[in-house]
């Protein structure tokens, strides 16, 4: 494997890393908790964007309003998520994760830490070190990109 040499290589060479990581937790994470890919999603960007409405989840996952509805529904009957009324406009429906939810969504992220914990074995402590301090600093930009994009 040749060196990365810009940040469109080092973009690439993360985007064919990813799926391994993934595929190395998901598939038997969700069989194990009787959830499917889409509600999978649904469940990621509800814990991502805090107390979406279903209108909002629809437009970003690029679902129909009757099928997130449908998604959203089963999800509430697992009891991972719940309908919340909006506090300012009544006629829209925010969803939100319940505890169990929240505990789904750390427990993939656990599993997802210890499949990086593998691939990590690749690398000295002193690089270990340098991609940790790289890593801090990517979360950091991208929280900061959140919060302003919020406000």
């Amino acid at each position: 494997m040749s060196a990365v040499k810009s940040r469109e290589d080092l973009s690439h060479s993360i985007a064919q890393l990813m799926p391994n990581i993934i595929q190395g937790v998901h598939i038997g994470f969700l069989a194990q908790k009787n959830l499917t890919h889409t509600q999978f999603f649904v469940l990621v960007a509800v814990h991502s964007q805090g107390r979406p409405a279903m209108r909002t989840l629809s437009q970003n996952l690029q679902v129909s309003m009757p099928t997130m509805s449908g998604i959203v529904e089963r999800l509430v009957q697992a009891g991972y998520a719940q309908r919340v009324n909006h506090p300012q406009d009544r006629r829209q429906v925010l969803v939100e994760l319940t505890p169990q939810g929240r505990r789904i969504i750390t427990q993939f992220q656990q599993a997802a830490g210890k499949r990086w914990q593998q691939v990590l074995l690749a690398l000295s402590p002193t690089e270990v070190g340098s991609f940790g301090k790289i890593v801090t600093k990517l979360l950091q930009s991208l929280q900061k990109r959140e919060s302003d994009e919020r406000l």
